[in-house]
């Protein structure tokens, strides 16, 4: 049943990092088409600050998830990488528990905002003012697939460390 659960979360966050990683297209093309457009005809656009921001932000929280899933994110491991695997799985789990802490937080904020965003109609505060619910409802999936796959790590170094315990015992 866990196997599963990770199977999943692991199979939902590798297509969506995928898909999420066709924005660097859509985003690339739209600083060149500014750049062009400011300093060759000095005619900027009004639009392209504002959807570069939820490209952005699109692509940094919504790839999150699959970060995490290819062991992406920054970490210090100078002292537990001489651990064995069971002893790293045990420090992990421990450590994990701050990350839960956190991005519980930050999701739990980024539904709140989203739902309010949705409700008001909030808009971002420029010429063009485009509508802030998707991009807002955007972050808070992220965060949740980000704490998704941050359980399938806490069970996989769960199986690690009893499985070493199991097999010591027998």
């Amino acid at each position: 049943m866990a196997e599963a659960f990770c199977r999943v979360v692991d199979t939902v966050n590798e297509w969506v990092g995928r898909i999420i990683s066709l924005l660097f297209i859509p985003l690339v093309l739209l600083v060149m088409i500014e750049v062009v457009s400011r300093y060759f005809f000095n005619k900027p656009t009004i639009w392209s600050w504002d959807v570069n921001i939820q490209l952005s932000a699109a692509l940094v929280v919504m790839g999150g998830g699959y970060t995490l899933l290819y062991k992406g994110h920054v970490i210090v491991d100078i002292i537990v990488e001489r651990f064995p695997p069971r002893a790293r799985a045990i420090v992990d789990m421990v450590t994990s528990l701050l990350f839960f802490l956190g991005i519980g937080v930050l999701l739990w904020l980024a539904i709140g905002e989203a739902k309010i965003s949705i409700a008001t109609g909030e808009r971002f505060t420029s010429l063009l003012e485009p509508p802030l619910g998707p991009i807002r409802t955007a972050v808070a999936v992220g965060f949740f697939l980000l704490l998704m796959q941050g359980i399938a790590k806490f069970i996989r170094d769960f199986l690690i460390a009893t499985k070493a315990r199991r097999e010591s015992a027998s």
